[in-house]
């Protein structure tokens, strides 16, 4: 698994724009993302920054390219930060290699 937090900015400047940003997102929890992206874990939504965070299996970046400029270019998303994560274990596993 290659496990990312992923961090979507949102540009909520309106009720009407808050709407369009639900049903967008709606719309990639209902099958949405591109071959090879799997949710693992939210959405959650911060309550200090207008940010969507989601754990996601990307098997290869350039697969999230598209779908990223689409949610630009509807003035959805301002950036977006993915942190590859790994388990506790694999950790203490390869500590214990050292």
């Amino acid at each position: 698994m290659a496990l990312h937090l992923a961090e979507l900015y949102l540009n909520v400047d309106s009720a009407d724009k808050a709407k369009q940003i639900v049903k967008a997102i709606d719309g990639l929890l209902a099958g949405g993302f591109p071959p090879g992206v799997t949710k693992i874990a939210g959405p959650w939504v911060s309550n200090e920054e207008t940010k969507l965070v989601m754990i996601l299996d990307i098997k290869d970046h350039t697969a999230t390219v598209g779908p990223f400029w689409r949610g630009l270019t509807a003035g959805h998303v301002s950036k977006r930060r993915f942190t590859p994560i790994v388990e506790w274990e694999t950790v203490k596993n390869t500590i214990g290699e050292l």
